[in-house]
């Protein structure tokens, strides 16, 4: 007789596969009923009750601590993880799946949001897809969310254009007043859109074209846009003219001579005589003291045969003394726009929900029960991720390891800067900050930067790899690099390996080829000559190691620093001053310049990112400090800035950029007026 079937386990390899599909089909056959007696209770206690379960099917303690560690790490999902993966054995490991599962899918049935794990554990009936994780399909959805809040966004810009062209206001007067407090990536947290919407649906037939179809119906409504008429009297520059003298031969005097054939004849009298045209066109804003003229109207000969024959009059201009020429002034209407951060109500509008009405019978209201299930969200995708940061370097660490570089001291103040935040701030996506210690690392804070699997999160916070160089270079020498790895390699130039020295950067190319994913500064190298690197590395934080795509990174060095000038106790110096400033933001299109979009500043240099306009009140190469960033003035503006001494422009290379960035009020610190 032929051997029953039968599954092989216990073979040295676990079928992942086989046990989700196990504990997908132990959900599937909870009863309703114990689904609302479960989820009432809660995740927590169905993580207890789990972890009791294990505790009595194992001996000694050390599973129990470890599923303890995983519920306190990543609530339900990382006492489950914690209790199979403690087994000695892979019998145990799937064993200890099957009876988990069954408790801790029964309430990630109505404690996780069915639109990101439907499709994994088959829970509205279809199979279970295969080779997917819950951070893929929330990255998925993620990513749907941030396409149609940049709708919404652009949308609110465009609302902006419309109110401005619908009123006839003026255009340039409205825009420099539009204040912008919405960025298109920050102000609501993805985990909570999707919980409302599968609380919406009851968890049940969630799909994301379908989320994405009502997100799409408020985006209009998401970044609101108030607006209040406003006018304001211009000067209407004079415009007045310089005179060229010119010698005219003109008739003085005609006297009759007779008659012939019944004509009438003449004797014309000429004289030559100076008199003035008008030459070159000048205006001003202030009144100004010119030279006057009047027009007169002289007779000119008429020339026959070489005799005078007739004549004709032309108009020219006679000195008339001085006088005083005042612009004149004019009442223009224009519309100061605000556009609001994300208004979060527009969530329940989309979904049609009632937040205080009560959720099912589980004795919780439905904006309760979204906002537990976005933190069980949170807590199963992120919960159980360590801070995975390095060991902080000691003093005398960081010092032998500096002491080892042979290079200037401009150069190890970088590299000292660098070390000393390692094993201490987090990686986070977005993550940029001001020089010197910020009290918000490692505090919780939303990631409000798109692109990430981590947009929408709760992370503690830090700095992304762009942000830690730009940091270092800020903290160190007082130079910025400015934000993103594109914008850090178009102002760094390449060295060879040979070249290289601390504080030179690394970048790591894209895995397409296009553009750079990553940043690092060149510390100098280990005891056993290894090329070491300091940089902010995803799920680790601020490292120093030797990373395994060293050799693929393509070396280069910032521009305009120089490294063999002394480092002053003070990078910045002594402040001049401090005052108010009105900060916005310009690109060298026509909307931002008018005639002057020629990418050349009133400096006569080529424009570039971070270069400040301001009133000629402060000299070109005047340094002013916003938000922690050294500005240079290098431009000026029309008399909006001109006639502000607390207007401070400042240049990105994009008209979108400029208008996200929108218009703020700070405290700036002067360092320095002129060269």
């Amino acid at each position: 007789m032929a051997e029953p079937s039968k599954q092989q386990v216990g073979d040295g390899s676990d079928n992942y596969g086989q046990a989700a599909g196990q504990m997908a089909k132990a959900a599937r056959q909870a009863g309703q009923e114990a689904v609302k007696q479960t989820a009432a209770k809660g995740a927590e206690q169905a993580a207890n009750a789990a972890a009791a379960t294990v505790k009595a099917s194992v001996e000694g303690g050390k599973a129990v601590a470890e599923i303890a560690a995983g519920t306190a790490a990543g609530g339900p999902l990382g006492a489950v993880l914690s209790a199979a993966w403690s087994m000695r054995h892979t019998l145990f490991k799937v064993l200890v799946c099957i009876c988990l599962a069954l408790l801790f899918l029964i309430v990630m049935v109505v404690s996780l949001p069915s639109v990101v794990f439907n499709s994994i554990f088959g829970l509205d009936g279809n199979k279970p897809a295969e080779g997917i994780t819950p951070t893929a399909v929330y990255a998925e959805m993620a990513g749907a969310v941030s396409d149609v809040v940049d709708e919404g966004y652009n949308q609110s810009l465009a609302r902006v254009e419309e109110l401005i062209a619908e009123g006839g206001y003026d255009y340039d007067l409205s825009m420099e007043s539009l204040i912008n407090y919405a960025q298109s990536s920050s102000g609501y947290d993805v985990g909570y859109i999707l919980a409302a919407y599968s609380a919406s649906m009851l968890q049940q037939n969630t799909k994301k074209e379908d989320m994405v179809s009502k997100l799409g119906n408020v985006a209009g409504k998401m970044f609101p846009v108030t607006s209040e008429e406003k006018q304001k009297e211009i000067v209407i520059p004079v415009t007045y003219y310089t005179y060229k003298p010119v010698t005219l031969t003109v008739v003085t005097n005609k006297v009759k001579t007779g008659m012939v054939n019944g004509v009438a004849q003449y004797r014309y009298e000429t004289a030559e005589k100076t008199y003035y045209l008008q030459d070159e066109a000048h205006t001003s804003d202030q009144p100004v003291e010119v030279d006057a003229y009047k027009s007169v109207t002289v007779s000119l000969p008429v020339y026959s045969g070489g005799a005078v024959t007739g004549t004709t009059e032309g108009t020219y201009y006679e000195a008339d003394g001085k006088e005083t020429v005042t612009p004149g002034t004019e009442t223009v209407k224009y519309i100061e726009c605000t556009i609001h951060p994300f208004d979060n109500t527009v969530i329940a509008t989309a979904f049609g929900i009632d937040l205080d009405a009560p959720y099912e019978q589980f004795g919780i209201t439905y904006g309760e029960a979204i906002q537990k299930m976005a933190t069980a969200l949170k807590m199963t995708l992120y919960g159980n991720a360590g801070n995975g940061q390095a060991v902080p370097l000691t003093d005398a660490e960081l010092i032998a390891f500096v002491d080892r570089q042979n290079c200037s001291a401009a150069r190890k103040q970088v590299l000292t800067t660098a070390l000393s935040l390692v094993g201490k701030v987090p990686y986070f996506w977005g993550g940029k900050s001001g020089p010197g210690w910020n009290d918000e690392w490692n505090t919780p804070k939303l990631v409000t930067a798109a692109g990430s699997t981590t947009s929408g999160t709760i992370r503690p916070y830090g700095l992304d790899c762009s942000g830690f160089t730009d940091w270092t270079y800020k903290t160190a020498l007082g130079v910025s690099l400015y934000g993103g790895t594109q914008t850090q390699w178009d102002n760094s130039f390449a060295v060879s390996a040979d070249q290289l020295l601390p504080g030179d950067l690394g970048f790591l190319a894209e895995s397409d080829g296009q553009g750079w994913n990553h940043v690092l500064i060149f510390a100098g190298y280990g005891e056993d000559g290894r090329r070491m690197w300091v940089h902010s590395s995803s799920g680790e934080g601020v490292v120093l190691n030797s990373p395994g795509y060293e050799s693929s990174l393509s070396l280069r060095r910032p521009k305009d620093v120089d490294f063999d000038a002394p480092v002053p106790d003070n990078i910045y110096g002594t402040p001049v001053s401090t005052l108010e400033v009105e900060v916005t933001h310009y690109c060298a299109c026509a909307k931002c310049c008018g005639s002057n979009a020629s990418g050349i500043t009133a400096s006569g240099k080529v424009v570039s990112r971070g270069m400040v306009a301001m009133s000629s009140h402060y000299p070109f190469g005047t340094q002013i400090m916003i938000n922690g960033t050294m500005y240079t003035v290098e431009d000026r503006g029309g008399s909006g800035i001109e006639n502000n001494i607390h207007r401070v422009d400042i240049y990105v290379p994009d008209h979108n950029e400029a208008l996200r960035l929108g218009r703020y009020r700070t405290t700036a610190t002067i360092y320095r007026l002129g060269r």
